[in-house]
């Protein structure tokens, strides 16, 4: 998986070589496979956690997870905590919009402020088999008609030739958490 990864990256220049690019690590099996893949390549890197406290003590001990991921990795790490739930209230939007809209406007203001060329999330083939047909549920025109793009402005999507399956067995054949 791991030669397939850097060649679909370099093939499909996903991000600037040599630059330092920031990924979204929540602590999920997606994101800790995209951290230890990245590191694993020798690309640079930096993580960024939000703990949006929607899950009481759960979501502390996904975020000191993710601080001690990046430790192990010598990355400088990036973390955001919020009131997800009074965000939403305040905007009227439903958790996941809101969640959404916290996420990436910290992801972009860190972009800015420590110069990162792009953004990498964990999006992989399966997720992007759900947006299509989501999609194609809502009735979008032929220009909706596709699943999740890989490059999307500054979010890159570099686990997208990926199935789940394939993630869950790279995490399993390096032990990862």
């Amino acid at each position: 998986m791991l030669n397939q990864f850097i060649t679909h990256i370099r093939q499909q220049h996903l991000f600037p070589s040599g630059q330092q690019v920031l990924l979204a690590v929540s602590g999920g099996i997606d994101s800790v496979v995209l951290a230890h893949l990245m590191h694993q390549a020798g690309f640079p890197f930096a993580i960024a956690h939000c703990n949006f406290h929607l899950r009481a003590e759960d979501s502390d001990r996904d975020q000191l997870f993710v601080s001690q991921l990046a430790q192990r990795y010598h990355v400088p790490f990036h973390v955001a905590e919020f009131d997800t739930r009074q965000y939403a209230d305040l905007n009227h939007l439903c958790i996941e919009d809101a969640a959404r809209r916290l996420r990436y406007d910290y992801f972009f203001q860190l972009c800015q402020q420590h110069h990162y060329p792009a953004v990498l999330t964990a999006h992989h083939r399966d997720d992007s088999v759900e947006t299509f047909f989501i999609n194609l549920l809502r009735g979008t025109g032929l220009a909706g008609l596709h699943g999740i793009l890989p490059v999307q402005g500054m979010v890159v999507r570099p686990l997208l030739p990926f199935g789940r399956e394939q993630i869950e067995q790279y995490a399993a054949q390096h032990k990862l958490a």
